[in-house]
């Protein structure tokens, strides 16, 4: 069967998920047969051509009437305000006529009973949220535990944050294998649309400073994320977030207190074989180019999830690690989402 795919939001995520399935094939690898937001469509079809992190995208970018054109397939938009209710947006109906099965939303402001009700209205079968909305079916992580979807239990599904998919495989391999008694968690996260050029008005008045002039700490909820997948580590994880003025590729810096005595040696194998077999795609062991270092640069446009340091991982006492990765977190996340969609779409 050719699943039908759609988009609601086209931020950052829902702009990156589209160029991402582009990317993967020429023709598509899924087809997407409609796209939503607030914006007019000619300025979708300029943001999709034309982006300041990654360049002009690989494929033709045109619209005429209602259609975007991408790479030659014809994708219906509609100009809808996503912040408002399903009540309000009464053009989001038409989506039934288009027999969408699944629906990405990718607006990050999501209403639970909204998304129920695309589903009881049979606009859409499924939807994948890309970030865990409370009350999802499910959060899943792709390689980790996309084997525990249930397409009769799971209709709105998370497809996790781009954190918690970098954090998710690494806990995983580790609580595994040895044991994981404590970790914290410091993420360095290039700023985010949010944030303001110049200090201004905020919800959290520290985000309103100047993104390009300081190194601002926040909060995160990767610690949440990872256990939401791996329930066995609530509790044991916590995790704090700086911004940093850099425009994409996040680095985490994870510090463990690990349940049994380890090595260098075990755990450098550990990930290796992980790399080259299970999680082949979304782990990737770096140690450099000819004796240098890599710089976060380095990893744009990359598509794992985590990029592990190799050169910078330590085992202290025999049971505490130090573990620095990198990733870049929009292609890698975008990456996994489209797997998650495989993932469902298998299964319809």
């Amino acid at each position: 069967m050719n699943t039908s795919v759609g988009i609601v939001g086209l931020g950052r995520v829902g702009r990156s998920i589209l160029r991402t399935n582009f990317i993967q094939s020429p023709t598509g690898r899924f087809d997407i047969s409609v796209l939503c937001d607030v914006m007019p469509i000619s300025q979708v079809a300029y943001l999709i051509a034309h982006d300041s992190t990654y360049g002009r995208a690989p494929f033709t970018v045109d619209f005429e009437g209602d259609y975007l054109i991408i790479a030659g397939k014809k994708i219906r938009y509609l100009q809808v305000d996503r912040r408002q209710g399903l009540e309000k947006n009464s053009s989001l109906v038409t989506l039934r006529n288009l027999q969408i099965d699944i629906l990405i939303n990718a607006t990050g402001t999501a209403v639970i009973d909204d998304l129920r009700n695309l589903i009881e209205l049979g606009i859409t079968k499924k939807v994948i949220c890309s970030w865990n909305i409370a009350g999802s079916d499910i959060s899943l992580v792709y390689g980790v535990n996309d084997h525990k979807y249930d397409t009769k239990l799971h209709h709105i599904v998370s497809a996790s944050t781009c954190t918690g998919n970098a954090m998710v495989p690494l806990a995983y391999i580790l609580d595994k294998h040895i044991g994981i008694d404590y970790a914290r968690i410091i993420t360095i996260h290039p700023a985010l649309s949010e944030q303001h050029l110049l200090d201004g008005y905020h919800k959290h008045s520290h985000l309103g400073r100047t993104q390009a002039a300081s190194i601002i700490p926040t909060k995160t909820n990767v610690g949440g994320s990872t256990s939401l997948v791996l329930p066995a580590l609530e509790g044991k994880l916590d995790s704090f977030s700086y911004r940093v003025p850099t425009e994409i590729v996040s680095v985490m810096d994870i510090s463990a207190n690990l349940a049994r005595d380890t090595s260098l040696e075990e755990c450098s194998e550990l990930f290796l074989d992980y790399s080259k077999n299970k999680l082949a795609g979304i782990l990737h062991c770096d140690y450099g180019s000819w004796g240098h270092e890599s710089v976060s640069i380095d990893f744009i446009g990359t598509e794992y999830s985590l990029i592990i340091l190799m050169n910078h991982l330590t085992i202290s006492n025999k049971r505490q690690i130090g573990i620095s990765l990198m990733h870049d977190n929009e292609r890698g996340y975008c990456c996994r989402a489209l797997d998650i969609v495989a993932v469902i779409s298998s299964k319809l």
